[in-house]
């Protein structure tokens, strides 16, 4: 929800406040307070909410991090400055005669002061920088990837939770509407009890009597089914329960065409974010195989060195030979070579890396096979759920005649309750089954979304929770 008082915060910026902060907080400030969510609504909101897809964004950060730190190894990435202060003992004269020579050491002491900076900037090094910058891109980009996997894997469970909650306020209201129904048949059954006219035995009334704990049973299930649904929305979204408000859509699937088997393992494969980031890591492995066969190379190097120091008893040497540590000023720079010896362990990493490379490969070719396996198994879901959904609008159809003409024979006196009960049961029933073909159709479309890679939806809130 919005502060109180920020749309009159962002009409009078602070001094000193950004251009980007104030549209940023204007943009945050039109952001109506969400009410009850539609499924779009939810969708949205997943990115911004759901903690796993928050702890994904933070390795995405790190893998950030690591693309600075490879940038870092270009520019001076040795570089130290040390500063001395403390006690020197008189000198004078130089190095042939001194007046000092039979001094006492801690005679005439007096503070020196030191400042010593050393730097080491790569000039050549086999390309390893290289490789080491594209395996930090390559890795970014294989985090990203994964991120928005996991943010379409919660939005596939957000889609079976959604349409779970509508399932199970389906089967209350089926469930009020049975006991809705049935109230003029208890109060003909009571009087016919009452009058004793041998219209309508005891059995009957047990047979009714059953009939209403059968529907207390699927009240009860539905009930909890709906409360566990709304709990694990709630924590998908990271939301207390009592703050979730939820849209009643229509439990209605509508018919839409299927894609081939073929169409659709192509896009997957083309369009699978976990496939990518297969891709990039083992990217970012070959990079790093160039990187340790670089490092058994010669490094080529710049080093410069700065030094200076000063006390005030002591004389300076002029001298080119004579080096005195705490009165002198040094300026250098070379050019150098850098060679590590330890050939055996620099071939064991680089083996290592060949060999990680190749376990990456061996589970991109496994997971291609999977995902074409996760593709046919919801395509054939799908279709069975049509299937069962076309089947149970007929049954719907027919159960719906049966019950009408069931109610206008009980009241004719033209058949007995139990007739009326099996019409009912068999109403109810087709009512359920109809309801759930309708939820597994819509299960199997956020499955197939998800195989196809048609999830994650990246669409922006239009509402703001807090």
């Amino acid at each position: 929800m919005k502060a109180p008082g920020l749309k009159a915060r962002v009409a009078r910026p602070r001094p000193g406040a950004t251009l980007l902060t104030a549209i940023a907080a204007f943009a945050l400030a039109a952001l109506p307070a969400c009410g009850a969510l539609d499924l779009e609504d939810a969708l949205s909101l997943a990115a911004a909410r759901s903690d796993e897809v928050a702890i994904r964004r933070a390795e995405v950060a790190a893998a950030k991090a690591d693309v600075a730190l490879a940038a870092a190894l270009r520019i001076v990435p040795e570089a130290n400055v040390t500063l001395l202060l403390g006690p020197a003992p008189a000198a004078h004269g130089n190095v042939l005669q001194s007046p000092d020579s039979n001094r006492n050491p801690l005679h005439q002491l007096a503070p020196f002061e030191r400042v010593e900076v050393s730097v080491v900037q790569p000039v050549f090094t086999w390309g390893r920088l290289d490789a080491v910058s594209e395996a930090a891109e390559a890795g970014t980009r294989a985090r990203s990837q994964l991120l928005e996997d996991q943010l379409a894997r919660v939005q596939e469970r957000i889609v079976q939770l959604f349409w779970g909650n509508a399932l199970a306020r389906r089967l209350l209201a089926i469930a009020a509407d049975v006991d809705r129904a049935m109230t003029d048949v208890d109060r003909r059954v009571a009087e016919s009890l009452q009058r004793a006219d041998g219209s309508i035995t005891q059995t009957d009334r047990y047979r009714i009597d059953h009939f209403h704990g059968l529907v207390r049973q699927r009240t009860v299930d539905a009930e909890r089914g709906r409360e566990l649904a709304r709990a694990a929305l709630a924590a998908t979204l990271a939301l207390p329960p009592e703050r979730l408000a939820l849209k009643e859509p229509s439990l209605d699937a509508r018919e839409e065409p299927i894609p081939s088997a073929e169409e659709a393992r192509r896009g997957a494969e083309v369009r699978r974010a976990d496939l990518k980031a297969l891709g990039n890591a083992i990217t970012a492995q070959e990079a790093k195989i160039r990187a340790e066969e670089a490092a058994a190379l010669p490094q080529i190097f710049v080093a410069g060195v700065f030094a200076y120091s000063f006390a005030p008893n002591r004389d300076i040497q002029t001298n080119p030979w004579v080096h005195d540590y705490f009165n002198e000023l040094v300026l250098g720079a070379a050019v150098g070579a850098r060679q590590d010896l330890a050939f055996p362990l620099l071939s064991a990493k680089a083996s290592k890396a060949r060999a990680e490379k190749a376990t990456l490969e061996r589970q991109r070719d496994a997971l291609r096979d999977l995902v074409g396996a996760e593709v046919d198994a919801a395509l054939a879901d799908l279709r069975a759920a049509g299937d069962r959904l076309a089947a149970a609008r007929a049954t719907l159809s027919s159960g719906k005649s049966w019950f009408r003409a069931a109610g206008l024979d009980f009241s004719a006196g033209l058949i007995e309750p139990r007739e009326l009960i099996d019409a009912y049961t068999g109403y109810v029933e087709s009512q359920v089954w109809y309801a759930q073909a309708a939820y597994d159709v819509l299960v199997a479309r956020g499955r197939l979304s998800l195989a196809t890679a048609e999830l994650p939806r990246q669409g922006e809130p239009t509402c703001d929770l807090q």
